[in-house]
């Protein structure tokens, strides 16, 4: 388990939205999380709960309604969407500017995209902003990614707004037109916004995903360094979840 504390505030929070569940022992604190999650143990009308640090800024009523949320999530008591006062203050610029910094130290292996050696991943995003693919963003962070091993074009974070590609692109054989496209299916999650505050749906980032031009022949061409463009909805990068943030569980 990450560095944690035990909050008496956060406790109060928790204890009053899990005892209309049935629970009496409840306890909560923040964690030094490298993603923006939420974890908790629970047993008899006991629970323990851990909570990204990222949100010990939120206003009482944020975490009150976040609180009440996870519990609806844990006991299946129906749809469980989160609250419009808790996605206005995380998509709000003070949210992005307060954890930003603190996401990319934990996160490690992200250079920022003006040290790449061959390819520049700023110029990649001015003529995706320029070709009237993507709106511009001054709070995106763009990176390479040393650390990434997986199969895809690399990772992304809509809250934190943090887009980095898999270091293997910086590669001299690679066109600037295959780059493009593989930030395009990174940076167009930041483009459509946090998935539970926006009316924009999977079928729409597909939709768009599909219409890039001339898709199929630079999925071809970044297929030859291993990269798969398979495609990554809004929906697998919600907060309070797992790595690249999946459905919140606990353990």
């Amino acid at each position: 388990m990450d560095e944690s504390w035990i909050d008496s505030s956060l406790t109060e929070v928790f204890m009053e939205a899990a005892s209309g569940y049935g629970y009496e022992d409840v306890t909560a604190e923040y964690a030094e999380f490298d993603e923006l999650r939420l974890k908790w143990i629970r047993h008899g009308d006991w629970a323990r709960f851990f909570v990204s640090d990222y949100l010990k800024e939120a206003p009482k009523e944020v975490m009150a309604s976040i609180a009440e949320t996870l519990m609806r999530k844990i006991c299946c008591a129906g749809d469980a969407p989160y609250s419009e006062p808790v996605c206005d203050w995380l998509t709000g610029t003070g949210f992005v500017e307060r954890n930003q910094p603190v996401y990319l130290r934990r996160k490690g292996g992200m250079v920022p995209a003006e040290e790449g050696v061959h390819k520049d991943l700023r110029a990649s995003y001015d003529r995706l902003v320029s070709a009237g693919l993507l709106e511009r963003d001054p709070s995106t962070f763009l990176a390479w990614d040393t650390d990434y091993d997986g199969p895809g074009a690399g990772r992304f974070s809509v809250l934190m707004r943090v887009v980095s590609v898999s270091s293997k692109l910086d590669d001299s054989s690679l066109s600037d037109e295959a780059l493009d496209f593989a930030l395009y299916s990174l940076a167009l999650n930041i483009d459509l916004g946090f998935a539970p505050c926006r009316k924009k749906t999977e079928k729409e980032y597909a939709e768009l995903f599909s219409a890039y031009p001339e898709a199929k022949r630079l999925a071809q061409e970044l297929a030859q360094l291993g990269v798969s463009m398979r495609r990554c909805p809004p929906s697998a990068n919600t907060p309070l979840h797992g790595p690249t943030m999946t459905p919140a569980s606990g353990h």
